[in-house]
């Protein structure tokens, strides 16, 4: 009897250890308590307005959660377009979560977002208001522009950086000739 109740331990070990391993979403929420009502791999999702494509969102995997009316993602991308259809920027990071009744999106983790004319901003939490247009963060946010690269805590910018306006602790720094960074006054 003994035996039987370890050979059945055992079995259970094995039969739990796929679960355990790291890297592969578990079908939980983020407070790990609720079941996601799917799971996607290769999860998109393109948003259009009059016909035109606004963006398109792409994730290596999708947990999707019905009656919360959210979806959360890993290798999260969103790539904003122009008006004639250009891709005019790209937001990548880790992490992502779109509220499917409003199409508001929140990117974390390693979050980059890269407009077409080169500018890069870089922060850990950004997110996109779908009803404004407009992307936001309370983080510490870095923007490189050419040889010109400024900080702040707080941002609120148009997908493609052309319009951006930092809420507080700003500082501007320019490029010397030789690659240094120098405080602008």
């Amino acid at each position: 009897m003994a035996r039987l109740r370890t050979v059945s331990f055992l079995l259970l070990v094995i039969l739990a250890l796929p679960s355990c391993q790291g890297g592969e979403p578990s079908g939980q929420g983020e407070h790990g308590s609720v079941l996601a009502d799917q799971e996607i791999d290769g999860f998109a999702l393109t948003q259009t307005r009059d016909g035109q494509k606004e963006w398109v969102l792409r994730a290596d995997r999708a947990l999707v959660f019905e009656e919360a009316g959210r979806v959360e993602m890993t290798a999260f991308r969103v790539d904003f377009f122009t008006e004639s259809g250009d891709v005019r920027s790209t937001l990548t990071a880790r992490n992502g979560l779109l509220m499917r009744r409003t199409n508001d999106m929140e990117a974390f983790g390693d979050v980059l977002l890269y407009a077409e004319d080169g500018t890069r901003l870089t922060t850990e939490r950004l997110t996109w208001n779908e009803r404004t247009g407009k992307i936001q963060s309370d983080r510490f946010v870095r923007v490189v522009q050419g040889r010109d690269e400024f900080t702040g805590v707080g941002i609120e910018a148009d997908p493609d950086l052309k319009n951006i306006r930092v809420l507080s602790e700003f500082e501007a720094f320019v490029r010397t000739p030789d690659g240094e960074l120098v405080e602008e006054d």
